[in-house]
């Protein structure tokens, strides 16, 4: 007659504790109980699904009954009567009750009149009590005098996956045991054993693949590969297991964040046009396309690609590509896309946040670091040591007084070599005061948002090539942010200079023409028939103090603050 077929999940399901996986902290721990007659009266083994709860209180149930475990390392034998007995679920001295169908008082109350009886076999009963949090809370005072104070004979072991739900009552009764999560490394070499031992061809990509569908449960683990085993045979292909399994290709992230890289946001609808076609549930695919972004960020901080739990090849991606990106940039693609696994379990359309969540990625402006912003900054103002000296700039440069004439485009263009920096610094900052106006009604002219905000830009001074203007009002500011590379083409434009920049200050209230950095000497010069001494050149400056040009120039040029 054919042997029954097993599932792997019990056809390989450990008889030992050294078969254990990935539970040697409790495996360990509870063999040097029974080697040191230190045997608890009641166990609480808490953890995931498919991480062994069950399975290690079966093996301990055999281990304190054996009559052959201290002569064999304290592990259950496997060939007595009573091993045999409790792995066949025939042995009288060990009951296994569901707590979700046996959760009331009367439940419990047949069960403490029944574990009075001394066992019939081994050394002890046995009561163990899965999914225990089911138990209702008159249940469970039902049996806290037992739980506390068993007969000798009686032990314990409470399993469930939500310790948390426990009276503590119960909790401090019992020695708590926590069950780890299994690692993808532990699933994928316990498949390959059973692989191996049953003739089955596979290779480690579909190993790894099985493992992380059983997000870190081995039970789950198993059936999974029961499946792929129905669907291929005894051959085991990855390509053909993502079809069986309907999972996304590795791959198919990589085309996202390519599109990203290029800010194809019309890849977007076609992306997310493919999710749906193939099936896949919009949920699990957010899901995953996080994990790929977590996986790119640990290459971008660590370089260190081994860290990833994926194959050879697609290491190599993933340092390729984590040249594309910064932290920045992977931190803020991240928040998007958790934010819309948050909208997709109460929106009307998971289609659309898809969709939504894809084109806000593609169009994502990329974070610059401080070195380069402050590079760009540099190339902006340009090569500071080409700059004359400051004590040179004022022993060679022609005095200019408060009532001199403003300095024309032409006297700037037709100005000697010999003419210093901070001679045509004050020049621009004259020639950009008296015709600020009319860049402002330019641009106002050919924008439709500056038309708006035109009134609130005023020109403050200059420093170098950096033009510092200032608004007071949050739209203004918003607005000049959102347009601020078209104002300055235009500002380069308009005066000639391409070196331009632009620096923009908020201040609490609109400031008026008087009190502005700089003054216009032409509205400013009153006649003044006294003769003019050769001493340095004074101006006045809001606070009425009147100061020489080397400060002068200090202000404007490096934008010192007049104390």
């Amino acid at each position: 007659m054919e042997q029954e077929y097993q599932v792997t999940a019990r056809k390989w399901r450990p008889q030992r504790f050294d078969e254990v996986v990935g539970q040697d902290h409790i495996t360990r721990t509870l063999k040097n109980a029974i080697r040191e007659n230190r045997l608890a009266h009641a166990y609480l083994f808490t953890g995931q699904r498919g991480c062994g709860k069950t399975t290690v209180a079966r093996i301990l149930a055999k281990a304190i009954n054996c009559p052959n475990a201290a002569t064999n390392n304290y592990e259950p034998c496997n060939l007595c009567d009573v091993c045999k007995g409790i792995t066949n679920g025939s042995s009288m001295d060990v009951a296994e009750i569901d707590g979700a169908s046996n959760n009331g008082v009367d439940d419990v109350r047949d069960l403490r009149e029944n574990v009075k009886y001394p066992p019939l076999q081994g050394s002890y009963r046995v009561i163990i009590i899965d999914e225990v949090h089911m138990l209702t809370p008159a249940a469970f005072n039902a049996l806290l005098k037992t739980l506390e104070e068993p007969p000798r004979h009686l032990v314990f072991i409470l399993a469930t996956t939500e310790a948390q739900k426990l009276l503590p009552t119960i909790l401090s009764r019992t020695q708590r045991y926590d069950f780890r999560r299994m690692q993808i490394d532990e699933i994928v070499a316990r498949l390959r054993h059973i692989a191996v031992a049953d003739a089955i061809t596979t290779d480690d990509d579909s190993l790894l693949l099985i493992a992380k569908k059983a997000d870190g449960s081995m039970r789950d683990a198993q059936s999974v590969f029961d499946q792929a085993v129905a669907f291929s045979g005894n051959n085991i292909r990855a390509d053909v297991l993502r079809d069986a399994l309907n999972l996304i290709d590795a791959d198919f992230y990589f085309e996202i964040t390519d599109a990203i890289h290029e800010h194809a946001a019309s890849k977007a609808f076609a992306l997310s046009l493919e999710v749906v076609t193939r099936g896949y549930d919009i949920e699990e695919f957010i899901g995953g396309l996080l994990d790929h972004l977590r996986n790119l960020l640990t290459v971008i901080v660590t370089a260190k690609p081994q860290l990833l739990e994926v194959v050879k090849h697609h290491q190599e991606r993933y340092t390729k590509d984590a040249a594309s990106f910064n932290e920045g940039d992977v931190l803020r693609l991240t928040r998007i896309g958790f934010g819309a696994l948050e909208r997709i379990r109460t929106a009307h359309s998971a289609r659309v946040v898809l969709e939504l969540m894809l084109v806000e990625m593609t169009l994502l402006e990329r974070v610059l670091d401080v070195k380069t912003l402050l590079d760009e900054i540099r190339s902006l103002k340009g090569n500071a040591n080409s700059l004359p000296q400051a004590s040179s700039s004022v022993t060679s440069a022609p005095k200019v007084s408060a009532n001199a004439p403003v300095a024309t485009a032409d006297k700037k263009t037709t100005a000697t070599k010999e003419t210093t920096s901070v001679v045509v610094a004050v020049g621009d900052l004259n020639l950009i005061a008296d015709q600020w106006s009319e860049f402002v009604a330019s641009v106002a002219a050919t924008s439709v948002p500056f038309r708006m905000i035109a009134d609130d830009i005023e020109f403050t001074l200059l420093r170098q090539n950096i033009v510092e203007i200032t608004v007071s009002k949050k739209h203004t500011e918003e607005t000049f942010a959102r347009n601020r590379d078209m104002f300055i083409a235009k500002l380069g434009e308009f005066f000639g200079n391409q070196s331009l920049g632009i620096e923009l200050k908020k201040v609490e209230k609109k400031m008026s023409a008087s009190s502005t950095s700089f003054k216009n000497p032409k509205s400013s010069a009153k006649p003044n028939n006294k003769q003019q001494t050769p001493e340095e050149p004074t101006v006045t400056i809001e606070d009425g103090i009147e100061r020489g040009e080397l400060e002068l120039t200090l202000i404007k040029e490096f934008g010192a603050t007049p104390l």
